[in-house]
């Protein structure tokens, strides 16, 4: 004897795409273990020309060439004493690239800059030991393609719905400090 008032036959659901687990589990948590977001965007971001962050650690890349690198917007920094530099720190799939914008790239980028929540970012490597930076020369912003991934819908190029954007991808908000 069954305890259902109503016995409704068993449904099979369709498996959740791997993109829309990594969603739920940011959502729910902030982070994922099973991927990261960056990792659906991969294909395309190497079309751009993006190097993977971790490529920027290899001897292989010399000081002064210039890199794009791509990733989630995870701080923005504009410190008083910084004369008006900031600081941005992108995270992909395989490590982080921390970005320098002077004030003149800043001022003719700001909206993109401040705005952004998933950046590529093509400018000049430096290094200075175990420092390594990327100077900042263009962006683009990639962050309405985020919502393609709650969507299932991994075809870019981007997705033009900036409300269901901010939804969707609150969990990504940056860590701002001024």
């Amino acid at each position: 004897m069954s305890d259902e008032l109503f016995p409704e036959q068993a449904v099979d659901l369709p498996a959740m795409p791997l993109a829309e687990h990594v969603v739920e589990d940011y959502m729910a948590t902030g982070l994922s273990l099973k991927a990261h977001p960056v990792h659906f965007f991969r294909e395309h971001l190497d079309a751009l020309g993006a190097i993977r962050n971790g490529e920027l650690r290899g001897e292989e890349l010399a000081p002064d060439s210039f890199v794009t690198v791509a990733g989630l917007v995870l701080v923005r920094q504009r410190p008083g004493t910084s004369k008006g530099v900031v600081f941005m720190t992108l995270e992909d799939e395989t490590d982080i690239a921390n970005i320098i914008v002077w004030p003149k790239v800043f001022e003719k980028n700001r909206r993109t800059v401040m705005t952004a929540r998933f950046l590529a970012v093509r400018g000049k490597l430096q290094r200075a030991g175990l420092v390594i930076h990327v100077v900042a020369e263009s962006f683009i912003d990639l962050s309405a393609n985020l919502a393609s991934l709650r969507d299932g819908e991994l075809s870019l190029p981007a997705v033009s719905s900036p409300s269901h954007q901010e939804g969707s991808w609150r969990m990504l908000k940056s860590r701002d400090f001024h």
